[in-house]
């Protein structure tokens, strides 16, 4: 069973997942339209800055019985994010969007679920 505040983390993460999806749709969900236009990039960017940001506040224990999920990965692209702005691959940061957070949704959703 999880406490309230990590199931208030994961709800939030899967905010933030909603808001890169929503952004997708959006602009377009082409790699294509994604690498030419950097408003399209800072919009992807921000949500996912706050989920590596969000995963850390996830207490070790959780982190550590659901290791399925890659959270050292997300806090990692982060930081990455947050630091080296400029070196940022744009193919990476586009799998990271279309492939990687509605693993991470679901994932959340489950165990909030298995917790009601």
């Amino acid at each position: 069973m999880i406490d309230e505040r990590t199931k208030k983390v994961l709800q939030t993460i899967i905010k933030h997942c909603n808001i890169i999806n929503d952004t997708k749709k959006f602009f377009g969900n082409n790699y294509s339209e994604f690498e030419n236009n950097s408003i399209y990039q800072n919009a992807i960017l921000t949500p996912v800055t706050q989920i590596g940001e969000l995963v850390k506040k996830l207490p070790l224990d959780f982190r550590t019985k659901y290791n399925q999920i890659p959270w050292r990965n997300i806090a990692g692209m982060r930081d990455i994010v947050v630091h080296n702005y400029e070196t940022i691959d744009k193919v990476i940061l586009w799998n990271v969007a279309d492939e990687e957070t509605d693993k991470i949704k679901e994932f959340c959703k489950k165990i909030i679920n298995e917790v009601i």
